[in-house]
């Protein structure tokens, strides 16, 4: 579906504990998004969204003892940016009241319709945009384009990044100012990499990113992006 390729590279957080509409849903957003965590109930939903990079979260309201309306409010604890949106069978007044606290950019009705998830996402990118949650400065010299994965220099010039360099670079960002381990690498890279071929990847990277000490390497324990 390439007249979707402005969402080919977005990250999305499905939570949704009626299995028949979860599966819909999902491959309906397998089809036209680049990553879709899909998640069980309101717990998952929350260690996902910590553990990985996350650009639009869709929530059901109702999800046992995690509710949505209950994810929504730990994530906006600490990111009052990030696009979320709302699912629900059927609207009650309470959660009305309750969602319009949380700057959501949808309240939904399940199940979801093809043509109403594309304006969301078209919503949510908009919103992501707006806010410049997808480009990351790295310095005054390069930035990190989430959306066109890849390292946008000042001068305009742009380095696209492979595969394993995407993801060892997001890793980066999610962490930065902390030690990322050689073990943590191994376990978000798709291959099993030796600390050689790790430390070629970083060279790689180093040389797109064409760095002037942010990426740092802490020898025996792993990089650190200052």
């Amino acid at each position: 579906m390439s007249k979707f390729n402005e969402f080919k590279n977005l990250s999305v957080l499905y939570a949704e504990d009626d299995f028949e509409l979860r599966e819909i849903t999902t491959k309906t957003l397998q089809l036209v998004v680049g990553h879709v965590f899909s998640v069980t109930d309101g717990t998952e939903a929350l260690s996902v969204y910590e553990n990985n990079r996350i650009d639009i979260v869709i929530l059901d309201i109702h999800m046992g003892s995690v509710s949505g309306i209950d994810v929504a409010k730990t994530i906006r604890k600490s990111n009052d940016k990030v696009p979320i949106v709302i699912v629900s069978g059927s609207i009650a007044t309470q959660d009305l009241l309750e969602a319009c606290k949380l700057n959501l950019i949808e309240y939904m009705h399940k199940p979801i319709e093809f043509n109403a998830l594309i304006k969301v996402l078209y919503l949510a990118v908009d919103r992501l945009k707006s806010q410049g949650m997808l480009i990351a400065k790295i310095n005054d010299s390069v930035s990190y384009d989430y959306f066109a994965k890849a390292f946008i220099h000042a001068e305009g010039e742009i380095s696209v990044l492979t595969k394993n360099e995407i993801n060892a670079m997001e890793l980066l960002l999610a962490h930065r100012g902390q030690v990322v381990t050689y073990e943590t690498f191994s376990n978000v890279l798709e291959e099993e990499m030796s600390d050689g071929a790790l430390k070629n990847l970083i060279l790689r990277i180093r040389k797109k990113l064409r760095d002037d000490g942010n990426l740092r390497n802490l020898a025996k324990v792993g990089y650190m992006l200052t």
